[in-house]
């Protein structure tokens, strides 16, 4: 038997080193049986400080008050912790996980199996652990699969352009039911990114086969603080950002200020246009008697949030077979077949021709040798006219810069990160850097869907009339009209609350 190469460790361990998330393309179908191995005999891993591996993709098990969870990781017996528990699994293998103990089900053993693709990238400040996403075996879960049906589940994170408008918790993510007749990963994809994919039916395996399942190296349990690399490479596909891999940023980074989307302006009925949410804009009257709006900065928090996409698969019929001196059952998920029609079809045509007029940007006059000649007599004699180049450039108009803002406002929070349920405060400060006076100062906040104004909350230094609308995200839009003359060089600043949901 050949043994494992040193040149593919290396491969491997190189393609590792530049993760920073293990995005990749989604396979149609999860792998419900356990990673088959190819029996090659490995060496011992590299050492731990020589491979830079990817971070862990932390997932919260929990179900029935009671319930148990064994792992197994490389080992003929594996270890059973309490439930709920916070576990770090690495990308790129699929777990089999044994649940017992379950209320209401004395003496039987559900095997969930979960496919991590996904983990996540976050500031170096933050602990990976602290932003988990939780996995919850409901006793729905565990009765479907009892009658024989397979549940399906995706642990999607939630992009926030695509953020659904509903406060959620933690331990609760949001669980968006999906129809038998609509695919379950396309479903995930337009939510997010899909991490991790959860398969629970009436499959049982032994405790040889588990043992089977399990890779060193690629299970964290509760209370331990290291974790050795794993003893084979990656048994399902992933992708290694930034080589192949989708960017982490925009699923955990929920913008807030500035002016995005179309620019923020007056209409033609003198009303205010082009707040969209999470825009922070100032509008003023300048010494001139002209309405003026200038955005504030932008800032970024790390507040990934998970929603679970639910799918369920039910067998149109169980079939018993019995032969003479044995007997046979096949109860259940085993194989499993189905077929959906197409709800959607789509089809993109590709740009054939793009033609653009273009104007002359310059003139070039080359002026070559000139030769004239005349006979006199037996003379003839010539002139030569040395080789010339003149140009001539067509200057574009010149642009007018715009005049300079005197209103300044910047926006900042009072954290980096936060987790759901999170309480974060917000700063405003807006400063007339003219030297004129200005006046009539009207501060807009447009809440992003993914935050919740806190009531009583919004403070200000100077006298202003607060008001709260609701915005097109579901959220609200929070504004102060300050009355009177902002005079050169002064300032004012305002405060607000919001929690994450």
């Amino acid at each position: 038997m050949t043994p494992f190469r040193w040149a593919t460790w290396c491969r491997w361990a190189v393609g590792l080193s530049c993760g920073s998330m293990l995005g990749g393309l989604l396979a149609n179908e999860a792998n419900a049986q356990f990673p088959p191995h190819s029996g090659i005999v490995y060496p011992a891993p590299l050492a731990p400080q020589t491979v830079a591996l990817p971070p862990l993709m932390y997932v919260r098990i929990a179900g029935p008050k009671g319930m148990k969870a064994t792992f197994y990781r490389g080992e003929a017996k594996g270890e059973t912790i309490e439930t709920p528990a916070v576990v770090g699994l690495r990308p790129g293998y699929t777990y089999r996980i044994a649940l017992s103990d379950v209320p209401g089900y004395p003496g039987r053993v559900f095997y969930p199996s979960l496919e991590v693709r996904a983990s996540l990238l976050i500031n170096s400040g933050l602990r990976h652990s602290d932003f988990y996403a939780a996995l919850n075996f409901s006793g729905e879960d565990l009765a479907r699969s009892v009658s024989g049906a397979l549940i399906r589940k995706i642990i999607v994170l939630e992009h926030p352009d695509n953020a659904v408008p509903v406060a959620t918790r933690t331990n609760e993510p949001l669980e968006i039911r999906v129809p038998g007749s609509r695919d379950l990963l396309n479903e995930a994809q337009e939510h997010g990114q899909p991490l991790v994919l959860v398969q629970l039916g009436q499959r049982e395996l032994s405790a040889d086969e588990l043992a089977y399942t399990g890779v060193s190296g690629t299970v964290m349990l509760p209370g331990e603080k290291t974790l050795a690399p794993p003893r084979f490479p990656p048994s399902g596909p992933w992708a290694c950002f930034p080589v192949g891999g989708v960017d982490p940023h925009p699923y955990i980074c929920v913008p807030d200020g500035g002016d995005i989307g179309m620019p923020v302006g007056y209409g033609p009925d003198g009303k205010l246009r082009g707040l969209d949410p999470s825009d922070t804009v100032a509008e003023y009257i300048d010494d001139k008697g002209r309405k003026r709006i200038t955005p504030s900065n932008r800032v970024c928090l790390c507040i990934p949030r998970y929603v679970i996409t639910r799918g369920e698969v039910a067998p149109v019929a169980q079939i018993g077979l019995s032969a003479p001196g044995a007997a046979k059952l096949v109860n259940g998920l085993d194989v499993v077949a189905g077929q959906q029609v197409i709800a959607t079809q789509g089809q993109k045509a590709m740009l054939e021709v793009a033609r653009q007029k273009q104007h002359a940007s310059g003139t070039s006059n080359i002026y070559g040798t000139a030769i004239t000649g005349r006979i006199q007599g037996l003379e003839v004699k010539t002139s030569l006219r040395a080789l010339e180049r003149v140009e001539g450039v067509a200057l574009r108009p010149e642009v007018q810069a715009p005049a300079g803002l005197p209103l300044h406002i910047i926006k900042w929070p009072d954290k980096c990160g936060a987790m759901i349920g999170d309480t974060v405060a917000f700063y405003l400060k807006f400063t007339n850097q003219g030297g004129q006076p200005i006046s009539d100062v009207v501060i807009r906040d447009s809440l992003t869907p993914r935050f919740e104004y806190v009531p009583g909350s919004a403070k200000t230094d100077r006298e202003a009339l607060f008001t709260v609308t609701p915005n097109d995200a579901g959220s609200t839009v929070l504004r102060w009209e300050f009355g009177g003359v902002l005079q050169p060089h002064q300032t004012g600043i305002v405060s607000f609350q919001v929690r994450v949901r």
